[in-house]
């Protein structure tokens, strides 16, 4: 048995809430280990529980690092547990360095990735987990073996791999022993008889333990010496020595077979995901050019990733929370422009006066090149900073029709832009009858009238395209304001604003590409992935035999139609188009061929009863209304169509200039002295961040480039001549430095507050109802652990509502929330329960 805890951190309360209660889970593991020195407990595969704790309690550093030297705390390897899916490249590494640190800090080490709750795993994890010395991991969701086998083997595209526990059973199989000591033997016997059909070692996970739990407990206490308190690494060490060929799977974990991945929460809150690109581009940035003042920048680090655990970044907490990360993206965006421009104007300091461009993309370009506001002359050898001599010049012309060496485009009346044989920028309006974690679409009828198509701006280069639509449905309003960028690089930019009011439904960007056979690849954290227009291969919504009593928990069924990425979806065959996008994650492509990029997904509940697609409990029924995105967002797209696959230098060439935008600014001083640029590095490789004085970088590519074998992750040196920033500074001036994505917040009416008054009456009544009828049943009976079973279910949903008026009007209730996570336990322990008894009926 393994005794652990689950910390989530935020999700129905914040943080300033929950870690208050750390201090009594520890003071609880101080005394089980004086008691029993052999006791370990595992820290839910992350350090972030260490320094909450110490932000509260300073005075447990000492027996902290004690209990993990004697190895009765097992601490990391991970930072945060983040959403792998959401996540930016940069974040995910430095998830792994900021856990490296504190384990070294603490005088610890763990080789075994603890990443039981997390919503599904990016195909490159195996080779990442690898380069920080970790050789196996536990995890639960996304997983999609054909024949499930607690044991597997997960391997990259590269070949590296990594030895798995799959927790097909959950990570809270035996959790709550002390509180149910009548059912503990039965428990034991039960879990152990259903899981040991799934292991091929005959070693079976028992898992003690649960989100927010604080009364950790020794399961001895209550079975005796029978059971062995182990650790994941004891577990895998033993269970891979009994197995010679285990099933291997290869690439992402993603599938909601067994356990949800929520793909909904791809795409809630999508302003959230917005602040977090752009925060994370100006992480990467600052990162860089601090390179060169050697100065480091890991507490602002830290700050991001407190805001990409999963349930913050997928959006599934109350509001409170939300708005708490929109603060922090705002002041992180603060500190990093001020830092950006003391940076960058060090660099320019041996500049002579002019205009510049700062790029960052690794690539060299010589192209006429609009920003959306400026068009002019991009001549640049990789990153660096290079001089800007030529200015398109304007010209009149309201055509509204372009034409360069890569496309022919012109407008339709109704706004769809034609280009070659493809229509781009029709919306789609569904109705959404999911929540947070989950979308289920039906067919609105809806209406999309244009007030406004007009040509802002011609030159002999570019233009740039004007376009106001309102898209209407019954109860939904939107306005969007539009700009369409062309100029002579294959890339069509499309600047869109996105203002709404109304609820539950779902906005689309589609393209239409008549495309019915081409392969789909997204790109997603160090990798391309080529995946199916639909994921069916779910298992039904009945399920008997071996596997209806391990599934517990929630499932996705039926069929998967919306799916991650980060930064490009694309139909490949004997041309590529592509849609790509900035800080938004959620696509579906159909038969049909048309892509369908997910702007706006508006819901109002974390979780409810009744989602299509879903089966199960997904989380508590609060209210939030900032779910809603009643707001003026900004979004900026891209399409892009030519013969170059996917997988080559021609096409991440163009993605990079699009993802990774040259910063334009000038350089004012009294002479006129000094160089025309300051070069950073050039090579033809996506570039993630700086590691060990060099550049990490990934090879997508089908072929190997710059010593990297296709999908490998590596380090190339920098050049030895790094610019020099003891030159002084100078003045500069930045043209279009990224906007910070602002949202403003809709006040609670008066009738959204009445609604929760009126509900919260309801489940009162049938809460005493259920009361009523307990006391009259027999407590020996299987009928009164059932009707308990509802009991717990509807004060849990009761507290859930009581706790989302409170937080409507304002405050928050630590009193309740606290009441709610013991309630939301004993739940969770009866539902073990309940299926003990239906087995043994």
């Amino acid at each position: 048995m393994i005794c652990h805890t689950h910390w989530d951190r935020e999700w129905f309360a914040p943080s300033s809430v929950t870690n208050a209660w750390l201090k009594e889970l520890f003071e609880r593991l101080f005394d089980l280990v004086s008691k029993r020195k052999d006791y370990r407990y595992v820290l839910d595969g992350q350090t972030l529980i260490v320094e909450d704790l110490l932000s509260v309690a300073p005075e447990f550093e000492g027996r902290i690092r004690e209990l993990v030297c004697s190895g009765n705390l097992l601490m990391g390897p991970l930072y945060a547990q983040i959403d792998f899916r959401l996540s930016p490249e940069i974040a995910i590494i430095k998830n792994f360095e900021m856990g490296k640190k504190d384990m070294e800090k603490f005088g610890t080490k763990m080789n075994i990735a603890w990443m039981v709750d997390n919503f599904g795993f990016i195909s490159q994890l195996p080779q990442l987990l690898n380069r920080y010395g970790i050789e196996g991991a536990f995890i639960w969701r996304g997983v999609n073996l054909k024949k499930p086998s607690i044991e597997f083997l997960w391997r990259s595209k590269d070949g590296s791999s990594v030895k798995c526990i799959f927790l097909i059973g959950g990570y809270r199989n035996l959790f709550g022993l002390s509180r149910t000591k009548a059912f503990a033997e039965k428990r034991l016997q039960h879990e152990i008889k259903k899981l040991r059909v799934f292991s091929l070692s005959g070693c079976v996970p028992l898992l003690d333990g649960y989100d927010l739990d604080t009364e950790p407990e020794d399961p001895r206490e209550i079975l005796g010496e029978k059971i062995i308190v182990s650790t994941p690494q004891d577990f895998l060490r033993e269970a891979f020595l009994k197995v010679s060929r285990p099933p291997e799977v290869e690439g992402e974990l993603l599938s909601g077979k067994y356990a949800c991945v929520f793909p909904g929460t791809l795409s809630t809150r999508v302003y959230l995901k917005l602040q977090s690109h752009t925060v994370a581009k100006l992480l990467r940035y600052v990162e860089l050019l601090s390179f060169f003042d050697k100065e480091r920048i890991d507490e602002l680090h830290r700050m991001y990733l407190k805001t990409l655990i999963h349930d913050n970044i997928c959006g599934v907490g109350i509001d409170k929370i939300h708005r708490d990360m929109t603060k922090t993206y705002r002041k992180l965006y603060s500190s990093l422009r001020k830092s950006f421009a003391e940076k960058l104007s060090k660099l320019a300091g041996g500049l002579r006066r002019g205009v510049y461009v700062l790029s960052f993309s690794p690539f060299e370009y010589d192209h006429w090149y609009c920003d959306g506001e400026y068009c002019y002359r991009l001549k640049s050898d990789g990153a660096g900073i290079f001089r800007v001599n030529e200015f398109d010049r304007t010209r009149a012309d309201q055509t509204l029709s372009f034409r360069n060496d890569h496309y022919e485009a012109s407008f339709l009346p109704d706004g769809t832009l034609k280009i070659n044989d493809t229509m781009i920028g029709i919306f789609k309006l569904e109705r959404e009858l999911g929540d947070s974690y989950s979308t289920d679409t039906e067919r609105l009828e809806f209406s999309c009238r244009v007030l406004k198509i007009e040509v802002e701006r011609s030159g002999e280069k570019h233009k740039i395209v004007r376009l106001e639509r309102i898209v209407e449905a019954e109860d939904v309003f939107i306005e969007t304001k539009e700009r369409i960028v062309f100029d002579e690089t294959p890339l069509v930019k499309w600047f869109l604003t996105v203002e709404s009011s109304g609820k539950n439904y779902l906005l689309s960007f589609v393209t239409k590409t008549k495309d019915r056979d081409s392969k789909v690849l997204a790109k997603m954290p160090f990798d391309v992935v080529e995946r199916n227009r639909i994921d069916e291969d779910l298992l039904p919504l009945d399920i008997n035999g071996e596997l209806s009593s391990v599934l517990l928990a929630a499932r996705e069924v039926g069929s998967i139609r919306k799916f991650p990425f980060q930064g490009f979806v694309a139909l490949q065959s004997e041309k590529t188009t592509a849609i790509m996008a900035k800080g938004v994650h959620q696509y579906g492509v159909n038969e049909e061929g048309d892509i369908e990029i997910d702007l706006v997904r508006s819901v109002e509940w974390i979780a409810k009863s009744g989602v299509g697609g879903r089966t199960g409990d997904a989380g508590p029924l609060m209210y939030v209304p900032d779910a809603r995105c009643e707001a003026a967002i900004d979004f900026e797209l891209a399409f892009f169509q030519s013969k170059a696959q996917v997988r080559t230098e021609e096409f991440f060439k163009w993605f990079n200039l699009f993802d990774d935008p040259p910063v334009l600014f000038s350089v004012e001083r009294e002479d006129d002295s000094g160089a025309d640029s300051v070069g950073f590095f050039s090579f033809n490789l996506p570039w993630v961040c700086v590691e060990d004085g060099g550049i990490l970088v990934y090879n997508p590519y089908s072929r190997e480039t710059h010593g990297l074998k296709p999908h490998q992750i590596g380090t190339l040196p920098l050049a030895s001549d790094l610019p020099r920033v003891d030159q002084g500074r100078v003045k500069i001036r930045m043209f279009n430095f990224p906007k910070f994505p602002q949202i403003v917040f809709r006040k609670v009416v008066r009738e959204e507050i009445i609604r929760l008054e009126a509900m919260i009456e309801e489940f009162r009544k049938r809460v005493q109802m259920l009361r009523d009828e307990l006391k009259k049943i027999e407590k020996t009976s299987k009928r009164y652990h059932e009707t308990k079973h509802r009991l717990l279910s509807g004060e849990r949903t009761l507290l859930e509502l009581e706790v989302s008026l409170a937080l409507v009007r304002g405050k928050v209730p630590v009193r309740l929330m606290r009441r709610l996570n013991e309630l939301r336990a004993k739940r969770r322990i009866y539902d073990y329960v309940i299926e003990l008894l239906r087995e043994g009926s």
